[in-house]
């Protein structure tokens, strides 16, 4: 007989593909008709996924940056789920370069290096994330949250004990679902990464 371990799984959504028009930026580009289908498949796979999970649903959270959002939204009527928890700390957050770890990890092309300021700010972000959704869970339970490719590759980075440098080695596709899970004792795993089993190779895209 077999005793179940509680345990929280983090269910992390990137956004689907969206726009960058003209110089508007993050707080206005929204989904492509592309990241419209990726999220329409998204919220069916995520259906399958809460259909067969054990414990407390926790809810469905997202970013406030419209092309995560959106994808929620899409995702969320596919679950037929009405609320969406939006919160400030989940939107993206700068890609950390270090100069004096360069050669450990390299450079992402066209990035620049990080200042120790904005790479403070940062870290901040993430731990604020982790303060709110990684505690030691009591009870089993699982959450859905939809934000953006560095978080994702951070959160993973940390749960793996790799520098946050190291973020620039993870691919993330848009709608990609990754899962992290919380045990007792302050144990932490990757279950899965970046699957994009749900999506055709047409609708894959990275960019």
């Amino acid at each position: 007989m077999s005793l179940e371990v509680v345990h929280s799984r983090i269910i992390l959504v990137r956004h689907g593909h969206y726009e960058r028009i003209g110089d508007e930026g993050d707080t206005v580009w929204g989904l492509t008709p592309l990241g419209r289908r990726q999220a329409v498949r998204t919220g069916r796979r995520l259906a399958q996924i809460l259909d067969a999970a054990q414990g407390r649903f926790e809810g469905l959270f997202s970013s406030p940056w419209p092309r995560a959002l959106q994808t929620a939204e899409i995702a969320a009527h596919e679950l037929h789920i009405d609320r969406i928890k939006v919160k400030p700390y989940l939107h993206e957050v700068l890609p950390i370069v270090d100069p004096d770890r360069v050669a450990e990890f390299g450079v992402h092309p066209g990035l620049p290096f990080t200042t120790p300021e904005d790479r403070a700010l940062t870290v901040k972000q993430i731990e604020k994330v982790r303060d709110r959704f990684f505690r030691t869970p009591k009870v089993t339970n699982f959450t859905v949250i939809f934000t953006h490719g560095n978080l994702i590759r951070y959160l993973v980075a940390h749960t793996l004990r790799l520098p946050y440098e190291a973020w620039s080695r993870f691919d993330c596709s848009h709608c990609g679902i990754t899962e992290l899970r919380i045990y007792q004792e302050e144990f932490e795993a990757l279950i899965n990464y970046n699957d994009t089993g749900h999506l055709p190779p047409s609708l894959i895209t990275t960019a």
